[in-house]
């Protein structure tokens, strides 16, 4: 029960993540379209993304073809972050200390979201009875 609830939680999470960036995108296509010339991406493939990000996060939401839908997204985020790396390498590595300092920005309380979530997945996963990662009175030799 509890694997099922955390799982689900993130999968969930997940789906609202493509969902809403492809909907922004619709909404906002000056941002779609800065977003490429950022990555020096071909301006045409603003639709394309606005489709797999919509169709597949709504396929991880509905639970269809989980597997195929996880796969894909996983490409096409490990795609764009060498893109990044390609086109704004440097500048990326100049501004790492971000990373480190909590911005209000709606990035970083999104970012913190999803850490409580993968953190509180971790802790449901460890609360099974008898698990090894709950301390106890017991000294072992």
């Amino acid at each position: 029960m509890k694997k099922f609830i955390s799982s689900n939680l993130l999968r969930i999470m997940m789906a609202f993540v493509f969902i809403s960036a492809g909907v922004y995108r619709i909404f906002f296509p000056e941002a779609a379209t800065q977003e490429l010339t950022d990555l020096r991406l071909p301006l045409f493939l603003v639709w394309p993304i606005i489709i797999l990000e919509i169709g597949f996060g709504i396929l991880l939401l509905i639970k269809k073809y989980k597997k195929t839908a996880s796969a894909v997204l996983i490409v096409f985020l490990l795609l764009a972050v060498l893109q990044v790396l390609i086109a704004q390498g440097k500048e990326i590595w100049q501004r790492v200390g971000e990373l480190f300092v909590f911005n209000t920005s709606p990035t970083d309380v999104f970012l913190h979201l999803v850490f409580v979530a993968i953190l509180l997945t971790f802790l449901v996963a460890t609360m099974s009875k008898g698990s090894n990662d709950v301390p106890n009175n017991r000294q072992d030799d």
